[in-house]
């Protein structure tokens, strides 16, 4: 996942798209303690009472929107932008709110992962049949995680042990393009222990990702070929938790995720990767008297890459993590919560390619405190980062709620964030530029957010000003820090269900400037549409010729505007619409079937210029699982 400067890297930037999961028509035990979320606060709150707007999936959204990667699944919420360069296990870039793909913080169980070398994170390759549920948290929230935090952060949670006695399962897959998944799991919880144990294996032909033309256009892989190849990519995944309550106030955790594998893809450095992603992180959580909590966390992250051009070794690019945390929250009065800690960071890099510094180290203070008074809630939070190589740096954070009666809520939220500069910004031959300064940006934003009955909607509006970010100089060209942008949005969503109906959707305006000095100035950021809407509508159903079956049949429709592939806008993209049709039948005994049509229209569209995505496809996914006892 990390990577040389090569063409098909330097055209990871994505698009805006957004939806709503689909779910079950009243909400189950699982979706029920979706609503406590941990990723925007640190600690867990009710979603309700959230300062920051977030989005929780959880493993019934996953299996129900029958996608097979990671990225499709985000294209489907509010705020997010995805481009992908080709569809299954090609490099795709994440933009929340019209900032850059390398402002978006992805943890995996509270771990920061992802290459140093390349800057984004590597979405495409996360397994989603290891994955639990998820939170996206937008906004900008460096206050409490440092650097990388300024669109937001994405949160995956890997699947662990939560109902008693002994459970397993598995799924098979088959789709289009010869595309095969087999998973498997085991759980175990007892009274003071549980484990999980997760496996995956995902394999696809691919499709022909480089479009005629692409060549003549400067775009997409910068080649013409007259007989187009599929690209294949292979991901075998693992994952595992293991936990004992050690005494009545102390919690230990052990969590793992390995996925290795690797993708084909067109060009002239290099061709085909290998890649392996290894996170392994130990929680520890301390009740003390009272409220109040002590948290541990110490982890490390291993991200490989090994690139090919054929068969011919062109690049390694290894990033190893070793972070720790400690922090302490709790309520020192009965309308006060404190949070307080401190993070520890310690990135390496290990490349063939000669970089004069491999390592860096980062320390983080950071503090919050939240106060309640009748209808009103307020959030003040800071951070100082002493960052090895750029020294210190301070975020801040302030919020402010007012409840209208029971049912509806207006909040107000102002925030600064700071990305450091990559390694290959600083150092990489003949681009870095060691003078480089942290990217900075402030972010303010309202909403008012209601639910009556079986509705639940928001609206969203916002500014984001980014300051110094890195550009290309045209005269050298090396990384420096000219770019400048401002992003205004307004964001509505909604969801309805009764016992037989599940209908939910969003709508996204967007103004995502480009303020740099020079030709692009005023012209819109590349990829990004200023219009997107989704759709998703479920119908829940009984089988009449078979006894104790039910299911449902739904259809999810995503339209994204026209948008630019350059920074220039000469380069436009068609809109698009898409719908897929998905169906899914609990047949009893453990057993259920899913099937679905994707992009059912076969609409020829891109998200990344000359670079296709897939036609009108197909999959059938047979799961069984037991439950504990």
């Amino acid at each position: 996942m990390t990577t040389g400067l090569t063409a098909r890297r330097a055209l990871s930037y994505a698009a805006v798209l957004v939806c709503v999961g689909l779910a079950t028509p009243a909400l189950s035990d699982e979706q029920e303690l979706s609503q406590v979320i941990v990723t925007a606060s640190r600690v867990p709150e009710p979603l309700a009472d959230s300062f920051w707007s977030t989005t929780v999936l959880t493993r019934s959204d996953i299996e129900a929107r029958q996608v097979q990667s990671l990225p499709d699944l985000l294209a489907d919420l509010a705020g997010i932008n995805i481009d992908n360069t080709g569809g299954l296990g090609q490099a795709s870039a994440v933009f929340i709110r019209g900032a850059d793909s390398d402002h978006t913080l992805l943890l995996i169980d509270g771990v920061r992962v992802g290459s140093a070398t390349l800057g984004t994170p590597p979405v495409e390759l996360v397994p989603l049949e290891q994955i639990d549920h998820i939170e996206v948290v937008r906004g900008p929230r460096s206050t409490l995680y440092g650097s990388d935090a300024v669109g937001g952060v994405i949160q995956i949670f890997t699947r662990h042990a939560t109902e008693p006695g002994l459970s397993f399962g598995g799924g098979v897959m088959d789709a289009s393009h010869d595309t095969h998944e087999f998973s498997g799991n085991l759980t175990a919880r007892g009274e003071r222990a549980w484990l999980s144990l997760g496996g995956d294996t995902l394999t696809t032909d691919g499709i022909a990702t480089c479009l005629p033309g692409a060549l003549t256009a400067g775009a997409g892989c910068f080649q013409d070929h007259p007989n187009p190849a599929a690209n294949g990519f292979h991901n075998h995944s693992g994952s595992l938790s293991a936990g004992l309550k050690v005494t009545d106030q102390l919690t230990a955790q052990v969590d793992g995720l390995v996925a290795n594998g690797w993708t084909a893809f067109d060009g002239d450095f290099d061709n085909n990767l290998e890649f392996s992603e290894k996170v392994t992180t130990l929680h520890l959580d301390q009740a003390l008297p009272g409220t109040w909590h002590l948290r541990a966390l110490a982890a490390r992250d291993l991200d490989e890459e090994r690139d090919f051009l054929n068969l011919t070794p062109a690049g390694v690019f290894d990033t190893t993590r070793n972070s720790a945390s400690l922090q302490i929250d709790g309520k020192p009065g009965k309308a006060l919560r404190l949070l307080g800690g401190i993070d520890y960071e310690r990135v390496e890099v290990d490349s063939d390619t000669r970089y004069p510094i491999t390592a860096r180290t980062s320390r983080g203070g950071f503090g919050e405190l939240r106060g309640e008074l009748g209808p009103w809630s307020a959030l003040a939070g800071a951070r100082l980062e002493d960052n090895g190589q750029f020294g210190n740096h301070g975020t801040g954070n302030l919020g402010l709620t007012r409840k209208l009666g029971e049912a509806q809520r207006l909040t107000l939220t102002w925030g600064t964030a700071f990305r450091a500069p990559t390694f290959n910004q600083l150092y990489f031959p003949g681009f870095g530029s060691p003078q480089l300064r942290p990217e900075t940006s402030r972010s303010l934003e309202a909403g008012i957010d209601g639910e009556r009955d079986a509705l639940r909607w928001s609206l969203h509006a916002y500014q984001t000003d980014l300051n110094d970010e890195i550009g290309v100089d045209p005269g050298t060209f090396q990384a420096v820090n000219i770019d400048r942008a401002r992003v205004r949005g307004v964001e509505l969503q909604g969801d309805w269900h009764n016992r037989d109906w599940r209908i939910g959707g969003q709508l996204t305006a967007m103004e995502p400037l480009n303020l740099s000095p020079g030709p692009d100035y005023d012209k819109l950021l590349n990829r990004r549409a200023r219009q997107s809407a989704a759709l998703s509508v479920r119908r829940f159903l009984r089988a009449p010729v078979l006894e104790g079956a039910n299911g449902s049949i739904g259809v999810v429709g995503r339209w994204e505007g026209r948008r630019y592939d350059d920074l220039a806008n000469t380069l436009p993209m068609g809109g698009y619409l898409t719908v897929d049709l998905l169906t899914q039948w609990a047949l009893g005994n453990g057993w259920s079937l899913e099937a679905r049509a994707a992009n059912l229209f076969d609409r020829n569209y891109q998200t990344a210029a000359y670079f296709a995505q897939d036609g009108r496809h197909y999959g059938l996914t047979a799961r069984y699982q037991t439950r504990g006892k």
